[in-house]
């Protein structure tokens, strides 16, 4: 399958039209069929895992809709490639092929290793309690209806024999109106014009459904998952009303949704894994609005994971170097081009909703120029192929076109905490050599100009999302803009304790001068006091040094590592001189 450049600009642009979106899904059942047939014949002629193998093909003649229906399901990517390096799952394959001969209407028998006492039927349900051991599961050949799972209804004619008991599918009229003990059936979002198709399933059972960094919930109970179920359909309207060509991708690529465990700060989590795309894994938000937000972002996700698997945008590997502004540690360019993607959906949907409140104006504004400083750094990578250069021009120009927010306040405010993360993430991640060191500090001492400077090591700082933090002057800028706080430039500090900080009171005020005033005497005091080493960059960029503020945003690091080596000096002073501007020169040393 072959994309047009057309269709890569759209995709590019932020979405792809419904054609695009179907080559997408295509390409990932076409490489799900490859790799169950691959793990399948790993396991050897004449094995348990041949006679799964015959079953699945047997059931793609009588109706090959079905076998594609059950090859869909995200996490058989992962289990195949479990298989292939050595961890088979063979009742697992097993109940992709019950599943399949279930849908198809044939009749079978499968012996199955259950060393758990549970068996997954993937997409039709689970049977429970069987007992360590070997089951056998018989199928009548009464084709499996989905347009009743979810009612409690499992499928007729199947039955599971476990050392420890049968779990029958019918509840003994044959009808199977109730269901069955030791039967859990696979959940599926409610149809309607709330919500997404059918077919979409809630999956809290999958063994092979751990593929984030946030463990899944076990099953759900019933007001969990009617819960999830509610908010889904409402977030399904906003799209459909708000960002259609966003519900049209989630229409045509998602099939399942993972139920996470929720963070220990309680906010929303969301994942997608290139083992199981298809599937968006979330905690259950508070909100449909928070819901949209999930799953857009990880929809952006599955869409670059889906288009990497049929297109090379950049080289493989690469080291972890560039800064994604939503992460405190460097990432490598396939990290930084999946998240600038993401977020480019994040920034959209906040876009739609600026006008609501001063917080969504913010949210649009720190998306928009968090995410256009992303593509710019990718649109400077040699990591990148000609394709991926197409695909980084197509995010840029979008971004181009959209607006900014409203309320010049705003919009500065979002500069202010993007900066300020900016100088952090340097300060975090950057160290500078130390021959360069030397090289440049000499050259100060005998005020000369300063040398040409050698580019930092990247030595990255713990792994973790990056956040807007609770101290410094951005910080005290948001919160007197969102109006969250009433105790005017109190902040909290590393250690829990609270202080009034003046200086940080005085930059959200508007006071730069007297702000920048403050912060020197602290760094004067404190040369690690990174808080003001921040107001000093920012206060810099307001009073019109412009390039000692791109020095301080850009390379803090050296500026830190002069000042070591000359305790007392001004880093508004030293980054001046890097910059070889003229105003505050430095005076050579006595």
């Amino acid at each position: 399958m072959v994309l047009s450049p057309a269709q890569l600009a759209g995709l590019a642009a932020g979405h792809g039209d419904d054609a695009t979106l179907e080559v997408l899904r295509a390409g990932q059942l076409g490489r799900r069929r490859l790799l169950t047939v691959a793990a399948a014949r790993a396991g050897g002629t004449g094995s348990p895992a041949a006679q799964c193998l015959a079953l699945l093909t047997r059931a793609e003649r009588a109706d090959p809709a079905a076998v594609a229906h059950v090859l869909a399901h995200p996490p058989v990517t992962g289990w195949a490639t479990d298989a292939l390096h050595g961890r088979p799952d063979a009742a697992y394959l097993a109940g992709l092929a019950a599943a399949a001969a279930l849908r198809a209407g044939l009749p079978f028998t499968l012996a199955v290793p259950c060393p758990q006492g549970a068996l997954l039927l993937p997409t039709v349900g689970g049977a429970v309690g069987l007992g360590a051991g070997t089951a056998v599961v018989r199928g009548t050949g009464r084709r499996y209806d989905a347009g009743s799972a979810g009612d409690g209804r499992p499928p007729p004619g199947l039955s599971v024999h476990g050392p420890a008991g049968v779990v029958r599918a019918t509840d003994g009229s044959g009808e199977g109106h109730a269901p069955a003990r030791g039967w859990l059936p696979s959940r599926r979002l409610t149809a309607g014009r709330d919500a997404p198709p059918t077919g979409v399933l809630v999956d809290d059972q999958d063994p092979h459904r751990s593929r984030y960094h946030r463990p899944p919930t076990s099953r759900l109970d019933d007001a969990t998952a009617d819960r999830l179920d509610r908010l889904t359909g409402q977030a399904w309207r906003w799209l459909t009303d708000r960002l259609p060509a966003h519900a049209r991708g989630l229409v045509t690529l998602l099939r399942t949704l993972v139920p996470l465990t929720p963070a220990p700060s309680g906010d929303p989590v969301s994942a997608t894994s290139r083992a199981a795309l298809g599937a968006i894994a979330l905690s259950v938000p508070a909100d449909p609005q928070t819901l949209a937000l999930l799953l857009v972002h990880e929809l952006q996700h599955t869409k670059l994971g889906a288009l990497l698997d049929l297109l090379p945008l950049h080289a493989p590997g690469g080291a972890a170097r560039y800064r994604a502004p939503w992460r405190w540690d460097p990432r490598p360019v396939g990290a930084l081009l999946q998240g600038a993607y993401a977020h480019l959906g994040v920034a959209e949907v906040w876009r739609c909703r600026q006008h609501e409140d001063v917080r969504c104006a913010f949210e649009y504004a720190f998306w928009r120029v968090q995410t256009a400083r992303a593509v710019a750094q990718l649109a400077g990578s040699a990591e990148l192929t000609d394709d991926g250069r197409a695909f980084v021009a197509g995010m840029a120009g979008t971004l181009r076109g959209w607006e900014p927010a409203g309320d010049a306040r705003v919009e500065a405010a979002a500069r202010d905490v993007a900066d300020g993360g900016a100088v952090r993430w340097a300060l975090a991640n950057l160290v500078p050599d130390d021959d360069a060191v030397a090289e440049v500090a000499y050259a100060w001492r005998r005020g000369r100009r300063p040398p040409p400077i050698a580019a930092p090591a990247v030595v990255p700082a713990p792994a973790r999302p990056a956040s807007t933090g609770g101290t410094g002057p951005e910080a005290a800028v948001r919160r007197r803009l969102l109006a969250t706080t009433d105790h005017g430039g109190t902040d909290t500090g590393p250690s829990g304790a609270e202080r009034v900080d003046h200086a940080d009171r005085a930059y959200a005020a508007g006071d730069v001068g007297g702000a920048l005033a403050g912060y020197r005497r602290r760094l004067a005091e404190d040369p690690g006091d990174v808080d003001a080493l921040v107001g000093v960059a920012l206060a810099a960029g307001w009073l019109g040094r412009t390039a000692a503020a791109r020095v301080l945003t850009t390379r803090p690091d050296l500026v830190r590592a002069l000042c070591h080596r000359r305790p007392g000096a001004d880093p508004l002073v030293v980054a001046t001189w890097l910059a070889g501007g003229p105003d505050e020169p430095l005076p050579p040393e006595r």
